[in-house]
């Protein structure tokens, strides 16, 4: 909420239309959302970097499959 109040409205709105405009056009090439190829590439990059014994590394990198699904939420509050 402060985000929203400190960046005001419309700023907020134009980067979630941005981050739609982005998805939209990837969906048309690929068929696939952006960030659904993005939480599947950090799933896979986390596995082997804890397979490779870099597990500090994979568990940074496992966190970010639910911040791709927010950043898709949000590019489809509208």
């Amino acid at each position: 909420m402060a985000l929203t109040r400190r960046m005001g409205f419309t700023e907020t709105d134009r980067i979630e239309s941005v981050l739609r405009d982005i998805d939209e056009s990837t969906m048309n090439v690929t068929g696939t959302s952006l960030f659904h190829v993005l939480t599947v590439a950090s799933i896979a990059v986390s596995i082997g970097l804890f397979a490779s014994g870099k597990k500090m590394e994979a568990l940074f990198v496992g966190l970010w499959p639910a911040t791709f699904q927010a950043l898709k939420s949000a590019s489809q509050r509208h």
